[in-house]
């Protein structure tokens, strides 16, 4: 009887998660990821991984980025770490972005970068063109917004 009223609790439990509305950028910016010390990072870079792996939003694009990342995850042998370490690059080497999410990050360092010949051989297959460079703001520009760099994100993904 214990065993099934835990089952049935479980079950309820299940379903209420799944009504909610998912949450996975709660990390804002560059500050923030540093607040969550090597594991945090390793956990939740590997969240994004999963995240842009499998989202295609029955899109021809970002299907082929989620195959390409598959792709890049199993030929690389990807671990939580190697995927935060390609975030902290990002915001070393771009003080100017570190206003944006960790998931701007993933993109200009991990996808952008390590997987991209994953994801452009994924695209030349599906008969896509390469993806574009995403353009970085210089030094010498105003800080961008989070908007306009989730923007930039979402153009480069076309």
């Amino acid at each position: 009887m214990e065993f099934r009223m835990r089952r049935l609790a479980l079950a309820v439990l299940a379903v209420l998660t799944l009504t909610l509305p998912a949450r996975a950028d709660f990390i804002k910016n560059a500050a923030e990821w540093q607040r969550l010390g090597p594991d945090g990072q390793a956990a939740y870079a590997m969240a994004i991984f999963d995240v842009q792996s499998v989202v295609t939003a029955d899109n021809k694009f970002t299907a082929a980025r989620a195959l390409g990342l598959r792709a890049c995850g199993v030929g690389l042998q990807l671990k939580g770490a190697m995927v935060a370490q390609a975030i902290n690059s990002f915001y070393n080497d771009h003080p100017e972005a570190r206003v944006a999410t960790p998931f701007v990050a993933f993109n200009g360092y991990f996808e952008r970068g390590v997987c991209s010949p994953f994801i452009n051989k994924v695209r030349q297959d599906m008969g896509l063109p390469p993806m574009k460079a995403p353009p970085l703001p210089s030094q010498n520009q105003q800080q961008p917004d989070q908007n306009q760099l989730q923007n930039q994100q979402q153009q480069n993904m076309q």
